[in-house]
C-alpha cells in the first residue's frame, strides 16, 4: 500500500488532477466496391520459381516456370540432345563398299547400308496412315 496524503477532489487544491479520457474518434468504415472474380479460363500473371521472371500462364497449366527455364528442365532428362555423348559405328557398306560411320548400332553391320545407298532401297513415302483407326 502507498503511503501519503491522498489526493483531493477538490480543483482548487493545486494538486495534480488527471485529465479527463477524450472521446475516441470514430472509425469510418467503407465497403469496397464488389469486384467480379477472375475467369478461370482467362491467362493469369506468374513469377518463375527459377529466375524470378514474370509470365502469363494459361489455364490448365500445372507448373510454374518461365518457358524458358521450362525448357531447360528437360535438357538433362532427354535420352538425346545437342550435348549428349553420341555412339558412332564404323561400317562397311553392304552395298557399295564405302566405309562411314553411323549414329547408332545396326542389328547386322555386315548387312549395313551407308546413307546414300539407304535413301536409294528406302521405299516412297505413303500418305496413307501407317496404323489405320479402328
Amino acid at each position: 500500500m502507498i503511503k501519503g496524503p491522498k489526493p483531493s477532489k477538490d480543483p482548487d487544491s493545486g494538486a495534480a488532477q488527471p485529465e479527463p479520457a477524450s472521446k475516441p474518434t470514430p472509425v469510418l468504415l467503407t465497403k469496397r466496391v464488389p469486384v467480379a472474380p477472375p475467369d478461370p479460363k482467362a491467362p493469369r500473371e506468374k513469377i518463375c520459381a527459377e529466375c524470378g521472371m514474370h509470365f502469363r500462364v494459361e489455364s490448365g497449366q500445372k507448373f510454374y516456370l518461365c518457358p524458358d527455364c521450362y525448357r531447360r528442365s528437360f535438357v538433362y532428362k532427354r535420352k538425346g540432345g545437342k550435348d549428349a555423348a553420341r555412339i558412332l559405328t564404323h561400317i562397311t557398306c553392304a552395298a557399295c563398299g564405302a566405309q562411314e560411320y553411323l549414329p547408332f548400332i545396326p542389328e547386322d553391320p555386315a548387312k549395313a547400308l551407308c546413307r546414300a545407298c539407304f535413301a536409294k532401297e528406302r521405299p516412297e513415302h505413303k500418305s496413307a496412315p501407317r496404323h489405320p483407326h479402328r
